[in-house]
């Protein structure tokens, strides 16, 4: 049942949004039609905007805009609600009245309509909060969550955002930065957890690049539409990412990437991730901004030392020594971080034995065939084939045309 006083018919809202709904969606066409009509009225993080939502449900509140409700009741109705919401804003009827005139020229509904179109002809989609798959760590936002999310690529990553860490650092970064954001992020990867970052130059590009390179799964967070991919000097990379990934954008289409959104976009990137590792970064920088997003989510930020004459790496260490981020060198230094157990703890859930351990911690993250397996796991041939066959027959590993890899 389409809300009625969403001044649009029926079928035009059907025609509208079926394209976008993801095809397990069970989400109600009202509220997922009024979640999109938000991401175009305000900007990021808009709280008040928030309040409504969360109060009144997504076409509710649009509803109630359209109808534009007295402050007044709208303090009345929250107080029946006992909403403690309220108290965070010292003059309501003033923010009531500045937020409506700043929404007055975007309550456009052929603005929305055509945002729509344009993302169906992307192949793209859009989620709201009630879809199941929604990143359940986006709700520590509050009022300042997102409405919705577009999305662009693969799914299945944004499916796996329950596993995930974030990565940020300079867009200068080094090769040194580079090559350390590879090793750490190969075996988080490899394992399937999902890698977020914000798909600029240096450590962000990095970090969606070694999740790639380690057939894993990726979520670039952009600050603009997903028509106005930024920076265009990464198209090419883009294009990986749907393939390997997800692009994703609390903007609609058309909405251009400006400094605003970039700094309201790094919220959405420190709530995504169970944690949040800063690789190279100028303590200025949107990266430890980020990292200060992160800390007030209460989620733990890893910070990687750098060659102490080294400016790129300033941001990390004053991290590190104001005790604000963990040093972290490894993968399972970040996995310490969440409390997880050690990576190959998950050979051990099947009962698993010293062989297939050896023999597991031999292949690593490349390949190795039967031979290399024996030398450097001190096996007997008889032993390693035994511990390959257990690994083999759980999906652990599988064998290639160069030796044996680990399965995601």
């Amino acid at each position: 049942m389409i809300h009625p006083g969403l001044r649009i018919a029926e079928t035009d809202l059907v025609a509208a949004i079926t394209p976008l709904m993801l095809k397990d969606s069970q989400e109600n066409p009202s509220d997922f039609f009024a979640a999109i009509c938000w991401s175009l009225i305000c900007e990021p993080g808009d709280s008040f905007a928030g309040l409504l939502i969360s109060s009144f449900g997504a076409a509710n509140a649009l509803v109630l805009e359209l109808e534009k409700t007295n402050p007044g009741k709208y303090l009345s109705m929250l107080s029946d609600q006992q909403n403690s919401g309220v108290e965070r804003f010292r003059s309501f009827e003033r923010v009531a009245a500045d937020a409506r005139q700043r929404w007055a020229p975007r309550m456009s509904l052929r603005r929305v309509v055509e945002a729509c179109r344009d993302m169906a002809r992307l192949g793209g989609w859009f989620a709201t909060s009630e879809h199941h798959a929604w990143p359940a760590r986006l709700l520590d936002l509050e009022k300042h969550a997102p409405r919705g999310l577009w999305g662009l690529g693969e799914r299945s990553a944004f499916d796996g955002l329950s596993d995930s860490f974030s990565f940020v650092g300079s867009r200068i970064s080094t090769e040194y930065g580079q090559s350390a954001c590879a090793d750490l992020i190969e075996p988080l990867a490899a394992r399937g957890s999902v890698i977020v970052s914000g798909g600029a130059y240096g450590i962000d590009a990095s970090a969606h690049r070694a999740a790639i390179a380690a057939e894993g799964l990726t979520v670039a967070m952009m600050a603009g539409g997903l028509d106005r991919l930024y920076p265009s000097g990464n198209a090419e990379l883009f294009g990986s990412i749907r393939k390997r990934g997800t692009l994703l954008s609390e903007m609609p289409p058309g909405a251009e990437p400006t400094k605003w959104r970039f700094l309201q976009r790094n919220r959405l990137i420190a709530a995504l991730g169970a944690a949040t590792v800063v690789v190279e970064a100028n303590p200025r920088s949107g990266a430890v901004s980020t990292a200060n997003r992160a800390l007030e989510l209460d989620r733990p930020v890893g910070a990687v030392p750098g060659p102490i004459g080294s400016s790129a790496s300033d941001g990390c260490h004053q991290l590190i020594r104001a005790a604000k981020a963990s040093l972290v060198t490894c993968a399972q230094d970040i996995m310490e971080l969440v409390g997880s157990a050690d990576l190959n703890s998950e050979l051990e859930n099947f009962g698993l034995g010293a062989l297939e351990t050896r023999v597991y911690d031999v292949i690593g993250f490349g390949e190795a065939d039967l031979g290399e397996i024996c030398t450097q796991a001190g096996l007997t041939k008889a032993e390693a084939e035994i511990g390959l066959a257990s690994l083999s027959l759980l999906g652990f590993i599988e064998l290639e045309s160069h030796g044996w890899r680990r399965l995601r």
